[in-house]
């Protein structure tokens, strides 16, 4: 189970690791909090609902933004190889104003239902700083202890939904060694400091259908996609890889061992 803020987050970050447990057989899970959101500013009253996406006079804008992003968001993870999709449908840019504890039941409730064994989702950090990342990166990790709890949100919750513990949960990280290839193009504050990750996926031939998913996002990329103006060999080298930290987890802590061990796999100990 993934679980994101927004459209486009489950490609751009996590888009190698779904890839890769879909092709190795796993039942996976998205949960995306948002649906993204009209931007008023750019001052285009959205159509009648079956109306046009684009705009005649700003053929660049896109109208009904939320519809359209959530079905690139379907298109994406259907890609990617996703089961099953689901919206909470929180407001973009306003996760952190949200009631903590509800947005943390709202997270058990699908824990419990699909009741996955590893689980993925953003760090502390939110890799670029963003609010809405935090704050979900924040309540997923509540969420991952609060749903092995049996009267944990008992009257929130249907009567079948009961406690389900996870084995692991790992953060998104993006050390300094991944930017590197990006040179200048990085953005300010993204990344994550070095020697924060614990498990490094190489992707081989899935970091193609990554860049398939990235490209199912017009709304956010443009036609052209991300990466249109980029050396083949440096978008190959930046998609190359996927970095997480193993943040919590419930398998028994090998003899001897100190500190978070450094895995080869999203399945490490687990039988």
């Amino acid at each position: 189970m993934v679980v994101v803020a927004h459209p486009g987050d489950e490609a751009f970050g996590f888009g190698g690791a779904i890839a890769h447990a879909a092709a190795s057989g796993a039942y996976t899970v998205v949960v995306c909090a948002t649906r993204g959101a009209f931007d008023r500013r750019l001052l285009d009253r959205a159509p009648a609902p079956g109306g046009r996406n684009r705009s005649y006079q700003k053929p660049v804008i896109w109208r009904n933004l939320d519809t359209v992003r959530e079905d690139e968001l379907r298109r994406s993870v259907g890609l990617l190889g996703v089961r099953v999709l689901r919206m909470l449908d929180y407001a973009e840019e306003g996760l952190s104003k949200v009631d903590f504890d509800e947005l943390v039941g709202r997270i058990v409730q699908p824990i419990r239902m699909h009741r996955p064994e590893v689980m993925l989702t953003f760090g502390p950090d939110g890799v670029s700083g963003d609010p809405d990342h935090m704050m979900v990166g924040r309540a997923t990790q509540a969420a991952f202890e609060r749903a092995a709890e049996p009267l944990a949100y008992e009257d929130d919750l249907e009567e079948d939904q009961v406690a389900w513990r996870a084995a692991k949960l790992y953060q998104l990280v993006v050390p300094a060694a991944a930017l590197r290839p990006l040179e200048d193009r990085a953005p300010e504050g993204y990344g994550s400091p070095d020697g924060t990750d614990t498990l490094t996926l190489e992707l081989g031939e899935l970091s193609q259908v990554k860049l398939g998913a990235i490209r199912r996002h017009v709304s956010q990329t443009g036609s052209a996609g991300p990466f249109h103006d980029w050396r083949p060999e440096v978008r190959d080298a930046f998609l190359a890889t996927e970095h997480y930290r193993l943040a919590a987890s419930n398998l028994p802590v090998p003899a001897g061992g100190g500190g978070p061990p450094i895995d080869s796999g999203l399945w490490d100990g687990l039988s």
